[in-house]
């Protein structure tokens, strides 16, 4: 596939989505119950979606897809949870560099699952990467002390929980894939969405989270916001990859998305420019398209 100004233009826009809708949830974390959060995101996420399978209908699928769709559904749902709660308990400058581990996870996972093994230049990638999500931790007096950088990463409350929603969302990339050969892709996303919109809906009313705990009025404008972001940010993934190789959109998209992070937590979350975070990011920015180029 040729690359195009087209392709690049998307991908950056996506990584801007990407980083608009983490932004979104941080502000969203103290609405209220995390799972109504994620319920009114993942309903904003249907009208596009309604409107791609009615314009690609007829759609089509078979049974061989109930499984791999029921595991994303699944994955979708944990991985959203899971950040969610991370973002409620810990600095959105340290949150988000961590979804960087997901290609890492996503290659490593290839291994046993694909038989597929990285390149040189990917497991200098793998170590930079990991490397880069560790030094966000280091202790702003002692920026260069390797050997604290682990045990402050797992004393960071959030952290855990963002590693292992990385650990979902890199899990979700191979299912969808499966997925795909047995039903169109308009087909497989409706499924997934609606599927996790009755869930969820049915789950909270079974809890009476609607009486118990209601997300107060003037949160509204805010999970709509968080829906809409996270709708566009998938959509404009669409377009992207229609027009650029898998790897520079990933990589370009994290990049983006990881920059505009820090600048994010700086200006409206008031988080400190750490030299650990700084020196962090830079080597994540190196080491994210090793794995994905």
């Amino acid at each position: 596939m040729q690359q195009s100004l087209t392709g690049l233009l998307f991908s950056f826009a996506t990584g801007i989505a990407l980083a608009c809708y983490y932004t979104l949830n941080k502000k969203v974390t103290v609405a209220g119950s995390p799972l109504q959060i994620i319920f009114w995101i993942f309903v904003a996420h249907l009208p596009p979606l309604i409107f791609w399978g009615a314009v690609k209908y007829p759609l089509h699928a078979s049974w061989g897809y109930l499984l791999p769709g029921i595991g994303v559904l699944a994955l979708t749902i944990t991985g959203n949870f899971l950040a969610i709660r991370a973002l409620s308990l810990s600095p959105f400058s340290l949150m988000i560099p961590v979804m960087s581990l997901s290609p890492v996870f996503s290659s490593l996972i290839g291994i046993p699952l694909l038989q597929e093994w990285p390149s040189m230049t990917q497991w200098m990638g793998i170590v930079l990467a990991v490397l880069g999500v560790l030094w966000l931790y280091a202790p702003e007096d002692r920026p260069w002390a390797v050997f604290s950088f682990w045990p402050q990463f797992f004393r960071e409350r959030g952290a855990v929980s963002m590693a292992l929603s990385a650990l979902a969302w890199s899990l979700s990339a191979p299912m969808d894939r499966y997925a795909l050969r047995y039903a169109d892709p308009p087909f497989h996303a409706l499924f997934v969405f609606s599927g996790l919109v009755l869930f969820l809906f049915v789950w909270l009313s079974l809890r009476n989270e609607w009486k118990t705990a209601p997300i107060p009025r003037h949160f509204w404008g805010v999970v709509a916001a968080t829906g809409a972001a996270g709708a566009s940010a998938d959509i404009l993934q669409l377009f992207a990859l229609q027009h650029i190789h898998a790897g520079s959109f990933e990589a370009i998209k994290r990049v983006v998305s990881q920059v505009l992070a820090l600048i994010i937590a700086y200006f409206l979350f008031r988080e400190r420019l750490t030299t650990p975070r700084l020196i962090g990011i830079g080597i994540i920015c190196v080491g994210v398209p090793l794995i994905v180029l």
